[in-house]
Order: C-alpha cells, then structure tokens, then sequence
C-alpha cells in the first residue's frame, strides 16, 4: 500500500520514516524547499526524546546543533523571583540523555529525511503544495492532486490508500477533507525576534519567563545557535498598545532592566520581528475515509511549555503502531480505516491533558497584563518562596505531565524486515 504525507515538519518526516522503513510506499509533500522554518518549536522535552529514541533514531541528536536547557528563571517586576534547576545530569533521579534541550529544527529534520531517503519506497517533494484530494466514486480519498508552489508547472496525481495531513494548524489536509476545527477561545499572538544574547545569559542557558504589572508577557532563552530568541504574548490583533511607534521598546517592557537595555542597545543586529497567530482547538474526528491528521493538523497546540514538536512526535510513533500492520497487512482499506480511528483513541486524551495544562500555565498572562490581584498575590508569593528547595521541587512536580506525557509512549512494531 502506499501513502501521501503532506507537510514535513516534524510529525510528517517522523511518520514518514517510519512507514518506509516497514516497507510502506511514501511520498512527502512540502511547500518550502526544504523543512524547517525560522521561529518553530524547537524545545525538546523529554517525553519528544523518548520518542526519538522509541524510532530507533535518537543518535541524531549527537549529530545536530544543540543546547541543553540549564535552568527556568522567572522575572516578576524586574525581580527574579524563583530559578528552577533543570535536572541534567545523571544518575538515574536526574534526566541524563532526556535533559531538556534546543535543537535545530532544520537539522534534525535533515537528518530525519536522510534516514528516509535510504529506503526504496520513500519520495520527497519539496515546493510542492496539495491543489486538492482526489476521490473515488464513493467519494472516499484515494490520493492527492499536487502542484509547484512557484507556480508554471502542471500539476500531477499521487495515487495513495491514505492522505496524512501533517501540515500544521491551518491545515489544507483538513480543510479539503472537510474535517471541523473546534477552537478554543484562548488563541493569542506572539510577535518573536532573535538577538545577539547578552554574556551572562549565553554562559547560563536558561529559560526566561518575564511578567509585569500592565504589559504583555515575555519569554526568552538562548538558542541552539547562540542567539537569544525572544517573544511577546498578547491578545490576537491587538496592535502595540504604547502608540510610540517603537516596538522594540515596547517589546521589552516586561523584560528585567539588564536585559532590556541589551536588547535596545543591539537593535541593529536583531532579525524580526515576525507576528505569529497562535491557534489553539481541536478537531472532533480526526480522521475521514482515506484521510488522517496528526499533530497541528489534528490537535493545534499553544506554545506554552513547548508541545507542539514533541506532541507531533509522539504522534508519528502511535500512528506507527495502528498504520504500519493495516498498511502492510493486504487488510483492505477499511482496515486502515479503523487503524486511523485507533490513533485518535489512543492519542486524545494525552492531547486534552496537555491542553489543559496549557491553558492553566497560561492563566497568569492576562493577570500580569491587567496587573489583578491574582498577579500581585503571585507577585509576592514568588517572592517568599521562590528561594527554597522544595518550591523547585514542587515546580517540577507540577509540571511533570507537560515533561513527560501522561501515558507511555512506545513503538511496538518488530524490527523491520
């Protein structure tokens, strides 16, 4: 049997590795030339690096630019409040080759497509976007109807018993499949730019989250490449609220005096910014005969505590599992009919908790931007407790379904013949 994955990000280049390598035929669409875009998810936790492991190629992430992740620092009013050590070291009560890291999206997709590229049935077309699926009679999916993103060429049909739609949250897979999207109310922009980072951060590797009475939110950390990568949370087109015409000034607001005064004085040397639209929803069926979503497509993820790439990860393993037996099996398509039901099953509750958990995390932005009570209370709070202990541990602990996932997540299938 044969399939047509369009988008390659992480979900759609993870599945389609590894349906190639189980001898599944594969073609995988991407509209740029190739995977991997500036301002994309590239934390990965340690529930992603399972799954990285669980493919069989977590060795990449010796091969692409990195940088482990030291600590969570949060800012309250240019104070910082409370420092969460991540636990990167080894023996067995710390997280060794799962520590938390930044990665090159664009490398490790790379490397990914590499390993593909070694089996016979897998194609990749890069500039290539879906015009629109094909049907038959019944009006069931039975391939996709390609075209070069610059335009000029014919377009051509890739035949296939199954269209897997990995390409994001404003999913064409999804939109000419007719598969809903039920939004949440919680969407936000972000407008994201990177900067040379300041000495003292680029030595800590940490992880900034920054608030302050009457602005929007910020977040930061140094990236993979040494650069620090900064981003403003704010309510959708809402436009700077200050009125100076400077947005950087603006953009640096909520961000402790040190920093602030870093970011204006390199202005020249800043790359953006870039205003991302987040949305955050779900799709009540995931899947329609000869069609299935995965990651974006299916569950569009805020980007609080990083899940959108290590969810997409996750996502290509369990599909894995359903997909391969029904794919290689001569079942008939209604076999992969019910393998693609199967992975919604098994792959929503995990992505409920997660939104869920999310949209907790993300309660405290619209205090800090109001400057509420609830700010001010946690504004203080932070403060009495932050220097202990146990209130790291106690930050830890909470977030540990957002780290690790709220349920095992393991490839099953035998080696590939």
């Amino acid at each position: 049997m044969r399939v047509v994955v369009v988008g390659a990000g992480p979900a759609g280049v993870a599945t389609a590795l590894l349906r190639a390598r189980y001898g599944v035929g594969v073609v995988l669409v991407e509209r740029e030339a190739m995977p991997g875009r500036l301002f994309r998810g590239e934390v990965l936790l340690p529930l992603g690096i399972d799954a990285l492991h669980e493919m069989g190629v977590g060795r990449v992430l010796d091969e692409v630019p990195s940088r482990t992740i030291g600590s969570r620092d949060t800012w309250i009013d240019g104070e910082r409040v409370l420092v969460v050590a991540e636990p990167v070291a080894e023996p067995v009560a710390q997280l060794g080759r799962r520590a938390v890291r930044v990665v090159s999206q664009p490398a490790l997709l790379a490397r990914l497509l590499d390993r593909a590229t070694r089996y016979p049935g897998f194609a990749f077309h890069p500039e290539a976007r879906l015009a629109e699926l094909v049907r038959d009679g019944r009006g069931r999916v039975v391939g996709a109807r390609l075209v070069r993103t610059g335009g000029g060429a014919a377009g051509w049909d890739e035949r296939a018993d199954l269209v897997l739609g990995c390409d994001g949250r404003g999913s064409s897979v999804r939109r000419h499949a007719g598969l809903a999207l039920a939004r949440s109310t919680e969407d936000y922009d972000v407008v994201w730019f990177t900067a040379p980072a300041p000495r003292g951060l680029a030595y800590r590797s940490g992880f900034l989250l920054c608030g302050r009475a009457g602005t929007h939110p910020a977040v930061g950390y140094v990236s993979w490449d040494g650069r620090l990568q900064y981003g403003v949370v704010m309510p959708k087109g809402r436009p700077w609220e200050s009125g100076t015409g400077d947005w950087l000034a603006d953009a640096v607001r909520a961000a402790p005096a040190f920093l602030a005064a870093h970011l204006l004085a390199c202005r020249g040397e800043i790359e953006g910014p870039i205003r991302l639209t987040v949305q955050v929803g779900r799709c009540p069926a995931w899947t329609a005969p000869g069609v299935l979503l995965l990651d974006d497509a299916a569950h569009p993820m805020s980007p609080v505590r990083a899940q959108g790439i290590n969810l997409a990860l996750r996502d290509a393993v369990v599909a894995a599992n359903h997909l391969v037996p029904a794919l290689t099996g001569q079942l008939g398509v209604e076999a992969v009919d019910a393998a693609c039901r199967a992975v919604q099953v098994e792959r929503e509750p995990e992505m409920e908790r997660a939104q869920r958990l999310q949209r907790r995390e993300s309660r405290g932005q619209g205090h800090a931007r109001s400057g509420s009570w609830r700010y001010t209370l946690a504004r203080h709070g932070a403060r009495l407790l932050g220097g202990h202990r146990w209130a790291e541990t106690a930050w830890l602990r909470r977030q540990h379904d957002l780290r690790f996932g709220c349920r095992p997540v393991r490839l099953r299938l035998p080696p590939p013949p």
